[in-house]
């Protein structure tokens, strides 16, 4: 991908006043009343559409009352957030977690659970960026290259003319860098943070810093912002469209050999929980 961005990843933006209008009315007509979730291998997943992601974030945004933090998940971070792995106590900090990776598509069917909808996290992004642009909200970007998050600020912008970055901030390397960043945070107070450490990092920072979000929503945007700046290489338009990036930083990274067996003992596990509940039907149809 070179950095212009084409619109397969930023969409062009929609310029009618009626669809400006239109374009909230249709979020805030949503029911939220009935909004369920759902359990994957012990870790819990809010079962929802894009349109309701993007209809409850919208109902942040307008009531505060956060910071609120919007996870996304794939085969690889639910292994990592199971109750009695080594970061399960974070998986209760996600205000609204989605399901991102095909994967939790597929062990949702084996295991006979819903997920209405997959959520690609660029898609859902891209939906906030324009949000903010047409309620004139204040964004905020932190990743983990100065240069990336440069970049992804000037392509966002390319695109989105109107909407407001207030901040822009990356290479959190030392404890004065790191109390800049957070004053900066505080001082500027945005309504939207796209968070981008990569996991767990991220998730950990922001349960240590709730306080200098303040009514922010927070989202975990993993290495995003390093993929809006054009500077890093990403999976194939095949691979995107099935849900299998994540399988593609298995593969590409060298570094990501634990996420290999994390991915083999997801799959291997879903199996194993599908078999123990056919094993068990039989006797639950018997004694009702």
């Amino acid at each position: 991908m070179d950095n212009d961005m084409n619109s397969d990843v930023l969409p062009t933006k929609r310029s009618s006043a009626k669809e400006d209008r239109d374009y909230l009315l249709d979020y805030k007509s949503v029911d939220l009343s009935a909004l369920g979730g759902t359990e994957i291998l012990g870790v819990s997943l809010n079962n929802v559409t894009r349109d309701e992601a993007v209809a409850v974030i919208l109902n942040w945004l307008e009531t505060g009352g956060g910071p609120r933090l919007v996870s996304f998940l794939d085969p690889v971070k639910l292994m990592r957030l199971r109750p009695r792995a080594k970061y399960g106590a974070l998986a209760t900090e996600s205000d609204l977690a989605l399901a991102d990776g095909a994967g939790l598509e597929w062990a949702a069917s084996l295991l006979h659970k819903e997920i209405k909808e997959r959520i690609p996290m660029m898609a859902l992004l891209m939906d906030v960026v324009r949000l903010a642009e047409k309620m004139e909200l204040t964004i905020y970007l932190l990743g983990m290259s100065m240069e990336n998050v440069e970049q992804a600020f000037l392509n966002i912008q390319r695109s989105f003319p109107g909407v407001r970055i207030i901040g822009r901030q990356g290479g959190i390397t030392g404890p004065e860098r790191e109390r800049l960043v957070k004053e900066s945070l505080r001082k500027s107070s945005p309504a939207i943070v796209f968070l981008g450490m990569g996991f767990p990092r991220q998730e950990q920072w922001y349960k240590d810093n709730k306080a200098i979000f303040n009514k922010a929503v927070v989202f975990g945007v993993d290495e995003s912002l390093d993929i809006l700046s054009g500077n890093e290489k990403i999976a194939p338009d095949w691979m995107q469209l099935k849900g299998l990036a994540w399988l593609w930083r298995v593969l590409t990274n060298p570094l990501a050999a634990g996420d290999f067996f994390r991915t083999l003992k997801f799959l291997i596990l879903v199996r194993f929980h599908a078999f123990r509940t056919r094993k068990k039907a039989p006797g639950i149809q018997a004694e009702t």
